[in-house]
């Protein structure tokens, strides 16, 4: 009987060791970026909404600046459409129902991860000063 009660505590001790894992790692759902938000702004039908917000993972990795949309109805699932190294100043604006401005200042041309023209049924419209 008391080996039972060590070996059910010994697989509880492993599960809750495992779970701390995944919550906590990079890898994990919650992952170890810290996401600090700019701004959100929804679109005239309030159909899709676009946050810009800077994404830092850590010392080993740069801060990037992200402007991301989502429909309104699914709260949790934004799609990344811009990506930029560094701390910048970036701004998202509906244009109508279905088209995103997004504008910056000066970047350099090599710092841009991700820009998508088109997400569902919106349009996205870069208004940026790009550096060669």
């Amino acid at each position: 009987m008391k080996s039972i009660v060590i070996l059910i505590l010994l697989i509880i001790s492993i599960s809750i060791t495992g779970l701390v894992f995944f919550f906590t790692t990079a890898g994990g759902l919650l992952g170890d970026c810290d996401i600090n938000e700019i701004s959100r702004t929804v679109s005239p039908n309030s159909e899709y909404e676009a946050r810009v917000f800077k994404r830092d993972c850590g010392a080993t990795t740069l801060i990037a600046t992200v402007v991301a949309i989502r429909e309104t109805e699914h709260t949790t699932e934004f799609q990344d459409i811009f990506v930029v190294e560094g701390d910048l100043q970036i701004t998202a604006n509906w244009f109508n129902t279905t088209e995103l401005l997004v504008s910056s200042g000066s970047i350099d041309q090599e710092s841009v991860y991700k820009n998508i023209s088109r997400w569902k049924s919106v349009r996205i419209t870069y208004e940026l000063i790009l550096n060669p």
